[in-house]
């Protein structure tokens, strides 16, 4: 894909939680935007949780993904491959220091296609281990 802002998408994020025997699995779909600056792939996408909204912002870049989440929810967090990273989530409820395993990053897009996809990390919420968490962006641009 060449150097061109703003390419409407259609996004599927899968959250797959397992924490001992308890599985969860959470779907956000949503339009996006995809869209490449300097060495980095972007994806903004916005989601609603409980009539709220969340803008989210997806960077990708070489072994590594940073998260960004304003509105309702606040997060800012990098996800490094084979690497134990600290950030912070907050909710109107409350503030929680995030640090997070990252066992894998793994991004891929299909030029032919117009489908990309992105991994896998360990959580944990002020300090205690809340489960392994398998997160699957794909996204595909949205028709004319």
């Amino acid at each position: 894909m060449g150097k061109v802002n703003g390419i409407p998408i259609q996004l599927k994020q899968v959250t797959e939680i397992r924490d001992g025997a308890r599985k969860e699995i959470v779907v956000i779909e949503a339009n996006g935007l995809y869209y490449l600056k300097g060495d980095a792939t972007y994806v903004t996408f916005e989601e609603t949780h409980e009539g709220e909204t969340i803008k989210n912002v997806v960077k990708i870049a070489n072994d590594e993904v940073v998260v960004l989440r304003s509105g309702a929810i606040s997060m800012r967090h990098t996800f490094r491959k084979q690497s134990e990273t600290i950030g912070t989530y907050e909710s109107p409820v409350a503030r929680w220091e995030m640090k997070t395993k990252t066992e894998q990053v793994l991004y891929q897009y299909n030029e032919k296609t117009k489908k990309g996809q992105l991994f896998s990390y360990i959580l944990h919420l002020s300090g205690k281990h809340v489960g392994r968490h398998a997160v699957t962006i794909s996204f595909k641009e949205a028709k004319k």
